[in-house]
């Protein structure tokens, strides 16, 4: 009892982004549960023997999960709070020191509690790679990408490790989900800066090296306290053409898929230009048919004048 009121004092004390039942009734306070939404990743109910890598674990509920599934799982985060890509825009909200504790404490607090074995190394995703990390049965990158300057690159280090398939899950706009294109939003916080349709990250996956894409879910991930939260979606990306889901499809068709979209997209613009240039030379016509006859009205009224 004494040992539980301790943890719950020390639960209480931090800053959690997930919600983790660490038994007993002890639940920590996160910014998101996703336990309402796990069906929504369709993660592998069977990993014995495989070996997963969460990446951007923060408070460590999907490496925990992983563990509890089978697996052998390294879970990864940045060093140092300030390694995140934040740009000159961004208004910080915590220092150094409050950065970090909410970074690494969390996941340390956890670990303790659930006995975990799950290893965690502090490397930045930019760094991913066979010889700093090794390579995975399945690698997993949960909301992370949004947070990215760059996160095509990002999933090039993703693929660089995976050895089976990856489990992308990271906002995106609903709107338009055919066209392969991304929104900004740097210039809003500074510390959220693309947003993808649909098309744009399949094709991101693919330019990453993937060889077949699965469609999971599209969802809203609210806060735990029942505010909006962004709308999300969950791939399954492989690099081999083994152990595929039923609705997965191949690179070539993806991308034949999308130039089909980007060649309608392209014949309905050069229409839409050649229907504003119509326009554009109709009334330049009027224009210098108007310019004739008032040229024409002037002469004759010289003419009468002249005469």
């Amino acid at each position: 009892m004494a040992s539980d009121n301790h943890l719950v004092s020390v639960v209480n004390a931090l800053e959690w982004y997930h919600t983790i039942d660490l038994g007993n009734g002890i639940v920590t306070p996160g910014h998101y549960d996703h336990r309402p939404y796990l069906c929504h990743y369709r993660l592998p109910d069977n990993l014995h023997g495989k070996r997963v890598i969460d990446i951007g674990t923060a408070s460590g509920f999907f490496a925990f999960e992983f563990e509890r599934r089978g697996a052998s799982v390294l879970a990864t985060d940045l060093p140092d709070w300030f390694d995140h890509d934040f740009g000159p825009n961004y208004q910080a909200d915590k220092t150094v020191e409050t950065g970090n504790v909410y970074l690494h404490q969390p996941f340390e607090v956890a670990r303790q509690a659930l006995a975990s074995k799950v290893t965690r190394k502090l490397i930045n995703i930019y760094d991913l790679s066979p010889q700093t990390v090794g390579t995975f049965d399945l690698a997993f990158c949960g909301s992370v990408l949004l947070h990215l300057t760059d996160p095509i690159k990002a999933l090039w280090k993703i693929a660089s490790v995976t050895r089976d398939m990856a489990i992308i899950a990271t906002a995106i706009d609903p709107q338009e989900p055919d066209r392969p294109i991304a929104t900004m939003v740097g210039h809003q916080r500074g510390d959220t800066w693309w947003i993808p349709t649909r098309a744009c990250l399949e094709l991101m996956a693919v330019s990453a090296g993937f060889v077949g894409i699965a469609w999971v879910s599209e969802f809203r991930l609210d806060y735990r306290d029942g505010s909006p939260g962004p709308y999300h979606d969950v791939l399954h990306a492989y690099k081999t053409l083994q152990n595929w889901s039923a609705d997965t499809r191949h690179r070539d068709e993806v991308i034949r898929q999308y130039q089909g979209h980007a060649t309608s997209q392209e014949t309905k613009l050069k229409q839409q230009v050649e229907q504003l240039q119509a326009t554009v030379d109709q009334m330049e016509r009027s224009r210098i048919l108007r310019a004739a006859k008032l040229l024409q009205r002037f002469l004759a009224r010289l003419s009468r004048h002249g005469g």
